[in-house]
């Protein structure tokens, strides 16, 4: 009767060890379900908010691009102006000074931040954290890399400034009034094209007129390339999404 109890003890302790076991499993099992779970809420967040910051800087660059094609327009017109010799007018004054234009973009990116402080691995899919490191760290810092260059010799501003010193002069016949919500209306004077017959015949300013040009053609060029980028890393981000949804 004795070793009768004690083997039924004895399957007792067993069982029970069994289900404290079965339980302790359970409950690290639900304990990671839920830490994954966190986890996958996470990324999906900063998936969301990187797609929306490469969104408004996908629109700062096509709204930059329309005002670089803007001024491509113009600059066509100032040189056929020269090339023909077309009589003055306001029209050839504004692409003039239309031409040294630039238009800054400032890439948005507190999305991949906030990635860079929780951690780059936080994204799960290799392949679509290798894209978004790429776009922000290197075509982004491109960009920025290129707004740096404002000042320098190669700089759109720098070549044409020293024309536009010397043909602009101020038009007292044209004043304008400028509305000011704190302050004092503005009385403004318009500038105009002084010399226009020396201006026809400068082939240092034709000569940077055309170089500018070229160099505003190739910017959009590379800014379009950027949007195409931009345009597939936010498809990869839409794909990642509705598979974790």
């Amino acid at each position: 009767m004795k070793q009768n109890k004690k083997g039924k003890y004895f399957k007792y302790a067993i069982g029970e060890i069994i289900l404290v076991v079965i339980g302790i499993l359970i409950a690290l099992q639900i304990n990671n379900w839920n830490e994954n779970r966190k986890l996958q809420q996470r990324e999906v967040q900063i998936l969301k908010e990187i797609k929306s910051d490469l969104y408004q800087t996908k629109k700062d660059i096509e709204r930059a691009v329309t005002m670089h094609k803007e001024v491509l327009v113009t600059n066509k017109y100032v040189l056929d102006a020269i090339h023909l010799k077309i009589p003055y007018s306001d029209s050839i004054y504004g692409g003039f000074a239309d031409a040294s234009q630039e238009f800054e973009i400032v890439p948005k990116t507190s999305g991949f931040e906030n990635l860079k402080t929780i951690g780059l691995n936080t994204i799960s899919n290799d392949s679509l954290r290798i894209a978004i490191s790429n776009i922000f760290q290197l075509r982004f810092t491109r960009l920025q890399n290129d707004m740096r260059s404002k000042g320098t010799e190669f700089n759109i501003q720098s070549m044409l400034f020293p024309h536009q010193d010397k043909y602009f002069e101020v038009d007292f016949s044209k004043a304008r009034k400028i509305p000011r919500k704190y302050s004092d209306t503005l009385k403004m004077f318009s500038l105009k094209i002084r010399n226009y017959d020396d201006f026809l015949k400068d082939t240092e300013l034709f000569k940077f007129l055309q170089l500018t040009t070229i160099i505003r053609s190739s910017i959009v060029e590379d800014e379009m390339e950027v949007v195409g980028e931009i345009d597939q890393v936010i498809e990869s981000i839409d794909q990642e999404l509705k598979r974790k949804n």
